[in-house]
């Protein structure tokens, strides 16, 4: 074949209802088409976006509104067009779009009309995709205008010299056919918006923090009450939260920015606070990586392919661990970053150097898991434990301290009855229930039952005494050092009040 000919092919244009109708079934849940929408009005320089959610049943919409620098009829035209910009171009480093879908796929994975008005130089420009149409005719026909049905909802306010507004009807997924008077639907159809608006104060949360945040997003309100406050999944303003150093790793497409967190115990909460930390889906499925591109909530947690061998599995004591990870949108093909941006799998050259820094970071949350946020002075590694743990081949072992001074001293004061004591130790540790105290940790989401006031209960203060005693008497300690020994035993380190209130001398 001479190669300046042209080649011979069939030209196969696709069914227009027939892939409009497959990009509904791309996935997406109401709360990550809203994000997609807001995305378009962030990269369109919007600083105030109203979502509103409104129930007429059959005739229920959704309508997001931005103050943006709008489009006009070509270009409205041209971001209505399915694939419309593609994901191999280069785009702006503050884009936050990619594959030229989003629009299309997150609106008409909710509703059957999608129409988007928008204001350009005092110019306004309307196009609407009806899928009940486009299967009518099969053609590839984008209409001009708002629905006829579309009213108020579909005006643009005078106010706004510039910006864009999308609607949602005939909302056949979230509504379907159900009445108006139907009080079940419309708990259903609020329960949706009141999920909706809690993940997008946690996807955009560092778009909204601050005290001149870049941008505001408002929820079926127009006033400061109806204003999504950001959530933090870090709770960086808490006092009981450790952070590892930032970290910066450098990739041939982009370098990334990586940051552990552990979260404090619940006892260290107010219960305001630990249900408000849980965020969106609870604090177990929000454990993990949390992957950010251009500073927006692609993975709201979990252990993304970091596992060797076994992949790690979100569990109650990791659930404290959370790790702050940024990329640039020059990195998308290497991390695999999906439609629905709800997606990212590390790069293998990457994840040698992440699962050290989860591995650091889950090691520190299991040990503030375990002994209920560490109220000691110290940190975990300096207090001295009544239990130690052993990994062997055959899985982990659990071994009473002897060298705890409550435990070394029973032994020292045993006598010819030494053996005996060491014989209770050794079943103590031979019949620990460790099965049942996993199935309950499961089970009830927290570690069994231990001291978690701050006083000591009755026995546990008679134990304090007797101890801090016998090292005034025994051991010969001035009361200054006794009660520093004591603040780095445990249990006593989770009480350092009652520690440091011991008096000089004990009668």
């Amino acid at each position: 074949m001479d190669g300046s000919s042209e080649p011979k092919y069939d030209l196969v244009v696709p069914g227009a209802s027939a892939l409009l109708q497959s990009l509904r079934g791309v996935g997406y849940s109401p709360w990550a088409a809203v994000a997609d929408l807001i995305d378009n009005s962030i990269t369109a320089g919007a600083r105030r976006i109203h979502v509103n959610f409104v129930w007429r049943g059959p005739s229920s919409f959704v309508r997001i509104l931005d103050d943006g620098h709008g489009m006009d009829q070509t270009e409205l035209t041209a971001a209505m067009r399915p694939g419309s910009m593609s994901p191999l171009e280069r785009r702006s480093t503050a884009d936050l779009g990619r594959f030229g879908l989003g629009l299309k796929t997150a609106s008409l994975s909710q509703c059957r009309i999608l129409t988007v008005i928008s204001k350009k130089n005092a110019e306004v420009t309307a196009r609407r995709w009806d899928l009940d149409y486009v299967a009518q005719v099969d053609k590839w026909r984008l209409l001009v205008g708002p629905p006829d049905e579309s009213g108020d909802e579909a005006q643009i306010p005078e106010a706004f010299t510039s910006g864009t507004l999308v609607l949602w009807s005939r909302m056949d997924r979230l509504v379907g056919s159900a009445p108006h008077d139907d009080p079940a639907a419309r708990a259903r159809f609020f329960e949706t918006a009141r999920l909706v608006e809690r993940h997008l104060a946690m996807i955009f949360h560092r778009f909204l923090e601050g005290a001149r945040p870049r941008l505001q997003l408002f929820f079926n309100g127009e006033d400061q009450k109806s204003r999504i406050l950001p959530w933090d999944p870090f709770m960086q303003l808490h006092p009981a939260t450790s952070a590892t150093p930032a970290e910066r790793i450098t990739h041939p497409n982009g370098d990334v920015e990586v940051q552990g967190y552990v979260l404090p115990h619940k006892d260290m909460l107010t219960p305001d606070e630990f249900e408000a930390g849980g965020g969106p889906e609870g604090w177990l499925a929000h454990q993990g990586f949390f992957i950010y591109r251009n500073r927006r909530l692609l993975v709201p947690g979990g252990w993304p392919l970091l596992g060797t061998g076994r992949k790690w599995t979100r569990d109650d004591v990791h659930r404290l661990a959370r790790i702050r990870l940024d990329l640039p949108n020059s990195s998308d093909a290497d991390w695999k970053i999906d439609i629905k941006k709800s997606a990212a799998v590390p790069p293998s050259e990457l994840r040698p150097r992440l699962r050290g820094l989860a591995e650091r970071v889950r090691a520190h949350a299991r040990e503030v898991f375990a002994h209920r946020g560490g109220r000691g002075t110290r940190s975990p590694s300096e207090v001295i434990r009544a239990w130690t743990s052993t990994h062997l081949e055959e899985g982990i072992t659990y071994r009473i301290d002897r060298g705890h001074p409550s435990v070394r001293r029973v032994l020292d004061a045993a006598g010819d009855q030494r053996r005996v004591v060491e014989e209770m130790l050794t079943v103590i540790e031979s019949t620990v229930p460790v099965q049942r105290i996993w199935l309950d940790t499961a089970e009830r989401g927290d570690v069994p039952h231990a001291e978690t006031s701050d006083e000591l209960s009755a026995d546990l203060s008679v134990s304090l005494r007797s101890l801090y005693m016998y090292m005034l008497g025994e051991l010969r300690l001035t009361s200054t050092e006794a009660r520093r020994r004591l603040l780095a035993i445990e249990p006593f380190s989770r009480f350092p009040a009652s520690v440091c209130s011991l008096p000089d001398t004990l009668g």
